[in-house]
């Protein structure tokens, strides 16, 4: 074998902290390896990931900004009760709609990938993205696929639930048939597109013929981020060229103190992070806010862009954005979205979850959490007040599920697949030289 010499590593993850953070955490690894490794990032994350000793390749957004915040912000409070329906009807109106748009984004950034791929020149691209980009899958460059949503929709397994239904793994076979037909039909359309789009670039159409099949897999290295302990490799056995990893929580420098106006108040310390959906949505954050304001316990809430539009309650404190990973290991209990990264991190620091899904992996997360008795599952918007308070005073106090998610912790920390999964792509690369 030639000498080992350092890569180049290029990732390109999806606009959204969830994705940008799964990424970091391997990225810091092949960083502390020696290698060189440039994050391709939108231009709204400039300078945010430098100071890791990370290169930044910006790119830009060539469609005309309408409004003066986020406009999924916008979207979402013009917009308030689409996350109330069903998982099927959330499917259909609110995921294929951003799926749509994810797909008109990667259409006009694709030439701004030729060029950050010629003047970057890596070794190898890590992404991180639902749709495939014919440049970043056909550049001549090896490339690695980390799926860091949760998996059912990588795996396509008639064996499984249908990916966002939020079904049990041992539910009604005909619910999940039903429920896969839907999905099939709904993003009939964009698979066309898509596979039009790939050939019309010289790349090759989707290998699959499901409809939900939007991103080819590597040859070389797929990865999922999931826990062991929700997984499903009972029913779902894999190829090779796949590895499972209980996820990439990031090292970082962020530190944090409890506020002293919750210091000395007493009650359980809980956190109540919505990801950047849950968070932008004002009506729910003023509900759940309010609910929990009855509770005997101390809440640090993630308040997200709209934090200046409500005030929590004297039981609570927060801001607009948390050091997430910082104020993990101060908690009893997690109230979250169910979102992969959380739910990753969360595991990682061994706390207790309840989950309050919304849409996609969310229903299938808090699904899992719940059929494992690792967590509970409520409604966000349709629970009542006694049943989320009730929840909340319930966990907190299981001291059986606090040691078994401590246990937990404890193992995955000691884990070491970040250096697995860096090797693996090392090997790539140098078995290619």
């Amino acid at each position: 074998m030639p000498a080992k010499r350092l890569l180049t590593v290029l990732f390109t993850p999806l606009d959204g902290w969830g994705h940008i953070n799964a990424c970091h955490g391997l990225a810091e690894t092949l960083r502390d390896r020696g290698h060189r490794v440039v994050f391709a990032v939108d231009s709204a994350f400039k300078g945010r990931l430098e100071s890791f000793g990370f290169d930044e390749e910006l790119h830009y957004n060539t469609r005309p900004v309408v409004c003066d915040i986020d406009p999924r912000t916008d979207y979402i409070n013009k917009n308030p009760d689409l996350y109330k329906l069903s998982a099927v009807r959330v499917a259909e109106t609110v995921c294929v709609t951003a799926f749509e748009r994810m797909f008109n984004t990667f259409r006009d950034r694709d030439s701004q990938y030729k060029q950050i791929i010629a003047r970057v020149r890596p070794d190898i691209i890590v992404i991180d993205s639902y749709i495939g980009s014919p440049t970043l899958t056909n550049s001549g460059v090896p490339f690695v696929w980390l799926y860091s949503a949760a998996p059912l929709m990588a795996f396509n397994n008639d064996q499984l639930p249908p990916p966002w239904s939020g079904l049990p793994i041992k539910g009604n076979r005909k619910e999940w048939l039903d429920f896969n037909g839907q999905l099939e039909h709904m993003y009939q359309c964009l698979h066309n597109t898509i596979n039009q789009w790939l050939l019309s670039e010289g790349a090759p159409p989707l290998e699959s013929d499901s409809s939900t099949y939007l991103h080819p897999r590597s040859k070389h290295l797929n990865i999922y981020m999931y826990p062991k302990e929700l997984d499903y490799q009972e029913v779902q056995p894999l190829p090779s060229n796949w590895r499972r990893v209980d996820g990439f929580v990031r090292t970082t420098d962020e530190t944090f103190t409890i506020p002293e106006c919750l210091r000395h108040r007493p009650g359980k310390l809980v956190l109540l992070s919505m990801g950047s959906i849950g968070c932008s949505h004002l009506e729910l954050m003023i509900r759940l806010t309010q609910i929990l304001a009855k509770s005997r316990h101390r809440f640090i809430v993630n308040k997200g862009p709209l934090h200046n539009r409500y005030d929590l309650p004297a039981n609570m404190w927060g801001q607009e954005f948390l050091p997430q990973t910082a104020v993990l290991p101060l908690v009893d209990l997690v109230i979250t979205h169910g979102g992969n990264n959380t739910v990753t991190e969360t595991f990682y620091y061994g706390k207790p979850m309840l989950v309050l899904p919304m849409f996609s992996d969310q229903y299938e997360n808090a699904q899992r959490l719940c059929e494992t008795g690792l967590g509970v599952r409520i409604s966000p918007f349709h629970c009542s007040d006694s049943e989320l308070l009730d929840a909340v005073d319930r966990m907190v106090n299981d001291s059986q599920l606090a040691q078994t998610m401590k246990t937990i912790g404890d193992r995955i920390r000691k884990s070491n697949d970040k250096e697995v999964v860096a090797g693996l792509i090392e090997s790539i690369v140098w078995k290619q030289n």
